[in-house]
């Protein structure tokens, strides 16, 4: 008797072992039914999202209900297809009761409330959507069918220039009927003008129509603005290569620029800083928009652009980029598609590594200033510094580098011209991985401080 029990429990653990192991892996199509009540309504269910006219459906749109599962395995529910759009979702379940969420797809195209049925493995259940409707608006064009009346257009035209988000028309619309609107006007010279929403009062309103494409020739250009009954139409002026571009002359051009000001050191394998600019002096004859740039020699490159609103004798700062790469006079020559001049800057040699402490030293730096946010998954950009002190024993380079923690590092790289206690910047690099308040300690041979820097 004790043989046949224990035959008996040895047979019931291996079944249930199978069972679960069974379970475990997902083997097979799952069985079950879906959760209803009586009227066949799918119970609980709960839906997510707005269902409205003309929008596609996101993964905000979706509806969750419950299926009790009777042999586990993989499933495959599916709704039908109302009203353009339909319910979706794969997966695999274990014995027992599951919420199951199944995600939207498609565009609704009509208003109303919309029935589903959904489909799990030989069972059914029913479920209603309802879908907010609006329809086309009812609305005529200021002017329509001749010059549309309270329009302009707004931005610079210039031929062979792309427009921006600058390039607007704005025309008026006297709305009868509230709801949808889609306005695009015929491409004409290169550039067309579109726009959309939705009129949600009646009466006179502005609609705004963004540019896009990129002027042929210069010319006054009829748009033609349609819209239901009727169009109307504006004229946009496109002018030639050049319009409002500044014209001026560098002092010294065309040879040696004149009257020029280097600022800021230059030190070979230290990259330039805001400090390291050049100031020409330049001759205005016409007023406009100005883009300088210079070659790029020994790993540095100038440039400024900006506008000049007054004619004669004014100065433009260039500012540099780059490291320079050798310690050499290197020749910069200003470029604008005009007769330029040519100038000269001295880079030195990196000099011997400078001898200072952190101020704070060994506890926290003391003064210290984090500068810009700091945000989970958001590249640290030139916004995100920290400038801490230090005292200079002996003026010569320097580079102070901290730890890396939550992803994220910072580095200062210059040169000291003198002794006393003065600032450094050091400028954050990485991506922040998670939220918190993180310490970060700068070095500098064996002088150690820190500093906290908050993660949102």
């Amino acid at each position: 008797m004790k043989v046949l029990n224990t035959t008996f429990f040895l047979v019931f653990f291996f079944a249930a072992y199978l069972s679960c192991q069974r379970e475990l892996n997902f083997d097979g199509i799952s069985t079950g039914v879906l959760k209803k009540d009586v009227n066949g309504n799918c119970l609980p269910v709960a839906v997510s999202g707005i269902y409205k006219v003309d929008s596609t459906l996101t993964n905000k749109n979706f509806i969750e209900v419950q299926v009790e599962v009777t042999f586990p395995g993989s499933y495959n529910i599916i709704s039908d297809t109302v009203n353009e759009y339909f319910f979706h979702q794969t997966g695999n379940v274990n014995r027992g009761t599951s919420t199951i969420r199944l995600y939207a797809s498609g565009k609704p195209i009509a208003a109303g409330i919309n029935n589903f049925i959904l489909k799990y493995g030989t069972g059914t259940c029913s479920l209603h959507i309802t879908v907010l409707g609006q329809g086309a608006a009812v609305y005529t064009l200021g002017g329509a069918p001749n010059a549309c009346t309270g329009a302009f257009a707004d931005g610079t035209y210039i031929t062979g220039s792309t427009l921006t988000t600058a390039n607007t028309i704005i025309v008026q619309a006297n709305v009868t009927t509230t709801g949808f609107y889609t306005i695009k006007t015929a491409a004409a010279n290169g550039f067309s003008f579109s726009g959309g929403g939705i009129f949600t009062s009646t009466g006179l309103q502005p609609v705004l129509l963004a540019g896009t494409g990129t002027p042929l020739k210069a010319e006054t250009t009829m748009i033609t603005v349609p819209d239901s009954p009727g169009n109307c139409s504006l004229p946009v002026t496109v002018n030639p290569i050049g319009f409002g571009d500044a014209v001026f002359s560098f002092d010294g051009s065309p040879g040696t620029c004149t009257n020029f000001l280097v600022n800021g050191s230059y030190y070979a394998g230290i990259v330039t800083a805001v400090n390291n600019t050049v100031t020409v002096n330049v001759d205005v004859t016409r007023t406009g928009r100005y883009s300088i740039f210079t070659n790029t020699a020994n790993g540095i490159t100038f440039s400024a652009s900006g506008s000049l609103s007054t004619t004669g004798k004014q100065t433009i700062t260039l500012q540099s980029a780059g490291v320079p790469v050798r310690a050499e006079t290197t020749a910069f020559t200003p470029n604008t598609g005009t007769v330029s001049c040519n100038f000269l800057l001295d880079v030195q040699p990196l000099p011997p590594p400078a001898v200072f402490t952190l101020s704070g030293a060994p506890n926290s730096c003391a003064p210290v200033t984090v500068n810009g946010f700091y945000i989970v998954s958001k590249p640290l950009d030139a916004a995100n510094t920290v400038v801490i002190q230090v005292n200079v024993n002996t003026p010569g380079s320097y580079t102070i580098t901290t730890n890396t923690v939550n992803g994220f590092s910072f580095t200062g790289i210059g040169v000291f011209p003198a002794a006393g206690i003065q600032n450094v910047i050091l400028q954050g690099s990485g991506v922040p991985q998670s939220s918190g308040n993180y310490v970060i300690i700068p070095k500098y041979g064996a002088s150690v401080c820190t500093f906290s820097v908050p993660v949102q």
